[in-house]
């Protein structure tokens, strides 16, 4: 709800029936409203002087005084209790009177003044409201009484409105908290999730060449094996070896060695599909999962890897030997083996000099 398109009486569902209801309660009636106007002239011609005393009880209170502040402030509070007294005698008491009671109430839980506060100085002004009428009249004639009676009646009626604004601010403010907790309870989730994710997603990466890892290149090869099958389509494996990388990794230092795997990473991600898979399998060797990709296709993959290493690639005399394994639809064969064929054409590949692919021969 928005509560900026609603006044107060609106917004706590104050209508006029409800006001009938809540002075009858308080059996406020329309002989009590008329005896109250009767006696405002008198309360006029003392306001002033009930005003000053007022407020000097008030600020003989530290936490009020806090509250008030400065002279400037209790100079307009001074006004704004005159014409607060003033209305309680004004015999009508209906939706704008009730609107500018719960508008009291509002303002006074904003700055900070709690029910005890405010219900000791509604007594204190209770008080001297009482002592001027009492001071006008023969405490023995009958009408003294019924104005007592009178103005507890309205009194009463307007803390009603002031803590229906006060439990209405604190559900507010309930309702508020709710939701910003509500909101970052569902920022905490995304948090987590995306936190989970990025670490899921670590856990399956290899931390220096971002590709995959030995784990999860097994775990796609099952899962693109099943695929396979399923699909009827072929499945290709490329299994790669970089060549003198030993002596260059011995000789020039780890760092080097280090960049050129990294190097290595970046060529096989220039070449490769969104849907291929990239590994680097261990040490200096890496595998390429290639789906539904022929044996020929394959071999393709595998040039094109060795034409991007050749041109003008700072591998420090590093070459590589690639094996081809291709998993043809009927064949029945699992991961292992898949990769063992992929291996085994590779460490062929390396008996030739130089950049070198070759494809495994697969018996079925």
């Amino acid at each position: 709800m928005n509560h900026a398109h609603y006044t107060l009486n609106e917004q706590l569902r104050i209508t006029d029936r409800e006001i009938n209801r809540r002075l009858e309660l308080l059996h406020f009636t329309k002989k009590n409203a008329a005896e109250l106007l009767q006696v405002k002239p008198i309360i006029a011609e003392s306001v002033d002087s009930i005003v000053d005393r007022f407020y000097a009880n008030q600020i003989s209170v530290d936490e009020i005084a806090h509250l008030i502040g400065d002279a400037e402030t209790l100079s307009r509070l001074k006004n704004h209790m005159r014409r607060y007294i003033l209305d309680l005698f004004d015999g009508n008491y209906g939706q704008d009177y009730v609107q500018s009671r719960l508008r009291i109430g509002l303002v006074h839980k904003r700055i900070g003044v709690t029910p005890k506060l405010y219900i000791s100085s509604i007594r204190t002004l209770l008080h001297l409201l009482s002592e001027t009428l009492r001071n006008h009249s023969d405490n023995h004639c009958p009408t003294c009484s019924q104005r007592m009676d009178s103005l507890e009646k309205i009194i009463l009626f307007d803390l009603e409105l002031v803590f229906d604004t006060y439990i209405h601010s604190l559900m507010d403010a309930l309702e508020q908290g709710k939701r910003d907790l509500e909101t970052y309870a569902e920022s905490l989730e995304h948090i987590v999730a995306e936190r989970t994710r990025e670490l899921s997603l670590l856990a399956r990466k290899d931390g220096l060449t971002n590709l995959y890892n030995q784990r999860s290149f097994h775990e796609e090869l099952r899962r693109e094996i099943s695929r396979s099958q399923r699909s009827k389509e072929p499945l290709s494996l490329l299994y790669m070896d970089l060549d003198n990388f030993k002596v260059v990794n011995d000789t020039k230092g780890h760092l080097k060695g280090d960049e050129i795997l990294v190097h290595t990473a970046q060529i096989i991600l220039q070449v490769v599909r969104e849907e291929d898979v990239a590994a680097r399998y261990g040490g200096d060797e890496f595998a390429v999962i290639l789906p539904h990709t022929s044996q020929e296709n394959a071999v393709t993959v595998a040039r094109r890897l060795i034409e991007n290493a050749e041109s003008g690639s700072d591998l420090s005399g590093v070459t590589f030997s690639i094996g081809v394994a291709t998993r043809e639809p009927g064949m029945i064969m699992d991961r292992e083996a898949l990769v063992s064929y992929a291996d085994k054409a590779m460490y062929q590949a390396k008996k030739q000099k130089g950049h070198a692919v070759h494809i495994a021969k697969i018996l079925e």
